[in-house]
């Protein structure tokens, strides 16, 4: 080129700009990379317009148009994602995803730089997707830039989770083991009070079967007439009207009787578990009854 020359300087500009959107026009540099961003670049408009065409078979509004290829892209996010809060339609979440993946891998390794090797940024970008699939009710597309702003908070919202949750980790490995044998399980009793616990309900077994033995032994004094009423009132249940006119008495009498057996019971019973003399009875003690109130006034005196 001529000094002074400037045609071959300006025919450099002269191509459209849709034909360096299109990767048509030829440029002087590696062919191998301009190989491989050709095809990427086709690749993303073709994504492009697929996810277009779904928003448009969704019912939802489109992307708008914009000169800028970045408020574009950012516009298309946000569509996306306004489809998938109204819609709940996988296609439109998977392809948000598509589209938004690699400007969220980029965004989650540009907030951990600062942190090193604390955190894996794959299980923050997994926590990221999730959460943006799990509250799409909290979206709000307001402008075509909403998306970006609203992922942005999502990821710094899991990497805050993430630290709270290493920081406990850390402290649970770091604490020293005598300590974590010092911590009570609050689950367990301790080996004394359970052993206490066993020997008291055996006891408190053992005495109610001293119990039941001496109101047996009480109710086997009671007249035959006192015991078939008791039977009939305590045990089956019957109505003091119905039992009056069996046993041909008032209900008055019957209550009589009832409350007279109950009192005599409740004497035998504190005799017996006294230890006291039995000479007082109403009825004798024989047989079998007898054996037992000497085994219950042995059990006493040794309790």
């Amino acid at each position: 080129m001529l000094k002074g020359d400037t045609r071959g300087f300006w025919d450099v500009f002269a191509t459209p700009w849709p034909a360096l959107r299109k990767g048509t026009v030829a440029m002087t540099c590696n062919p191998s990379h301009m190989a491989s961003c050709s095809v990427a670049f086709s690749e993303r408009e073709r994504n492009r317009s697929q996810l277009i065409s779904l928003l448009e078979k969704l019912g939802c509004d489109g992307p708008l148009d914009s000169a800028d290829s970045a408020t574009a892209d950012a516009a298309l996010a946000t569509a996306l994602m306004d489809s998938f809060r109204k819609t709940r339609d996988p296609e439109a979440y998977d392809g948000l995803v598509r589209w938004t993946g690699p400007q969220l891998r980029a965004r989650v390794r540009s907030r951990l730089r600062s942190l090193g090797t604390r955190l894996d940024p794959n299980e923050v970008w997994q926590d990221t997707i999730v959460n943006i699939y799990r509250y799409p009710d909290r979206f709000l597309a307001s402008r075509p830039g909403a998306f970006a702003a609203w992922s942005s908070t999502i990821v710094d919202n899991a990497i805050r989770r993430l630290l709270r949750r290493s920081k406990l980790d850390l402290a649970m490995i770091l604490r020293d083991p005598e300590t974590l044998q010092e911590q009570a399980d609050t689950s367990m009793r301790e080996p004394s009070m359970e052993a206490q616990n066993n020997e008291e309900c055996l006891a408190t077994a053992a005495a109610f079967g001293v119990v039941l033995q001496a109101y047996l032994i009480a109710y086997e004094r009671l007249s035959e007439r006192e015991r078939f009423v008791l039977q009939m009132v305590e045990v089956r249940r019957m109505r003091y009207a119905e039992l009056a006119q069996v046993l041909v008495i008032r209900p008055e009498a019957l209550k009589m009787v009832v409350f007279r057996a109950r009192k005599r019971i409740h004497e035998q019973l504190g005799l017996l578990l006294s230890g006291a003399s039995t000479t007082v009875a109403r009825k004798p003690i024989h047989g079998g009854a007898r054996s037992r109130v000497q085994s219950i006034a042995s059990a006493s005196a040794v309790a």
